[in-house]
């Protein structure tokens, strides 16, 4: 008997040491992911056509101090209207760069906006550190729009896009009051907890959840709770356009659903047939994309 309880014992802790390994790596996945470089970015566009005109367009690199003074490598493209006074900040999602951003510039172009794409922290030609998915990153954005500015002038028209983890962060950022006048957001989700609680659901290993969550705050400080969007809405003003591929079955579009639900501003939801995840954009293509939100801008 004394043998038995013995093993039981080792047992249990062999069970706990992998449960805690393996919900290290699962944490480390999510704050700490493998993005991909410029180049797999630029490359992917150009294999699903969403290139369009970007080659020929004129551009400038540039570098903006973020949250915490993290250096941020941004990139602007000046419009066809040389007085154009829109701009608008459009954020990749994740594990993605700002040449993940490609496939929305020639929509705002045609509608004369100057555009700012940018590597969100912890990927492309950022140094390597901890994400939240939307958190710290709104942050960051937050500091973008300071700079966009004082860049280029206090009377400018500015808005936000945002694909996925850019849409929590776009949504997120509503939560410090910044001075905009719109915001679109691509398959966004309402919270990063709920999210990947509900992803393990699926796949039935829901116990999960809790290793992970306390593995991100223990070795990485980031609290996935805290990735809130929809609480990020509660008292916004800005309009809204939410947009979702109703195929989307890792970000589900119920998701949306609830976002638009929450925010009490002016705001439409247009769920995409047939799109699956950030594929909204490719599936409606260049012209029914650019009008959605040209229409929606035009009320």
């Amino acid at each position: 008997m004394k043998y038995l309880k013995i093993i039981a014992l080792v047992l249990v802790i062999l069970a706990l040491l992998a449960y805690l390994g393996f919900s290290f790596n699962l944490a480390k996945s999510i704050v700490k992911p493998d993005g991909l470089s410029l180049e797999e970015e630029r490359q992917w566009i150009i294999d699903h056509d969403l290139l369009g005109d970007f080659d020929n367009y004129d551009k400038e690199d540039y570098k903006i101090t973020g949250y915490q003074d993290y250096t941020i490598n941004a990139q602007f493209l000046k419009s066809t209207e040389s007085d154009s006074k829109k701009y608008v900040i459009v954020t990749h999602g994740f594990r993605s760069n700002r040449n993940g951003s490609i496939k929305y510039v020639d929509v705002y172009r045609k509608m004369g906006y100057n555009i700012i794409v940018y590597d969100v922290r912890g990927h492309g030609l950022n140094e390597k550190t901890a994400v939240s998915l939307g958190n710290l990153e709104s942050e960051d954005l937050n500091l973008i729009i300071k700079d966009t500015y004082d860049r280029f002038g206090q009377d400018i028209y500015l808005g936000l896009h945002g694909e996925s983890m850019g849409s929590a962060t776009s949504l997120s950022v509503l939560a410090k009051k910044p001075k905009l006048q719109f915001v679109v957001a691509d398959c966004g989700f309402t919270n990063l907890y709920d999210l990947i609680n509900g992803a393990y659901k699926d796949n039935h290993v829901g116990f999960l959840i809790y290793g992970v969550s306390a593995m991100t705050k223990l070795f990485y400080g980031v609290d996935m709770k805290a990735t809130s969007p929809i609480d990020a809405l509660d008292d916004n003003q800005i309009p809204v356009l939410f947009i979702h591929g109703q195929n989307d079955s890792f970000i589900k579009p119920d998701n949306s659903q609830k976002l638009y639900d929450r925010n009490p501003s002016r705001d439409e939801l247009y769920l995409v047939p047939m799109a699956e995840h950030a594929s909204s954009r490719e599936t409606l293509g260049l012209e029914a994309y650019g009008q959605m939100i040209e229409d929606f801008l035009a009320k």
